[in-house]
């Protein structure tokens, strides 16, 4: 499985914080993570606990799932895209079991 990690970096470097928006209403996302925007953009821009990497080809556009891993029982996934602006789709949480499949998944031969 090929990991898109440093065309995505490239991507996000052209990219400020003005520049990113929404594709859920973002006090819908916050309550589902349990974090702030703050956090959110800090780990978009800086790639904090990111683990891998993901491309997807949905409705005509180019989207990218990104796997933050903080520990064996806690993750969170991003999906986004480009599309002049750095649009976050979704975000939501991983949990233990999720964590298993998506090792599972991950390093599958």
């Amino acid at each position: 499985m090929e990991d898109y990690l440093e065309e995505v970096k490239e991507i996000i470097k052209k990219y400020q914080k003005e520049d990113i928006q929404y594709g859920k209403p973002i006090e819908f996302i916050l309550s589902r993570i349990n974090t702030t925007k703050n956090i959110i953009e800090r780990e978009i821009f800086n790639f904090e606990n990111l683990e891998f990497i993901e491309k997807q080809y949905r409705k005509g556009e180019i989207r990218y799932v990104l796997y933050f891993i903080y520990s064996k029982k806690r993750g969170r996934v991003y999906v986004i895209t480009f599309n002049g602006k750095l649009t976050i789709i979704t975000i939501y949480p991983l949990g233990k079991k999720t964590l298993r499949k998506y090792h599972k998944k991950r390093f599958k031969n």
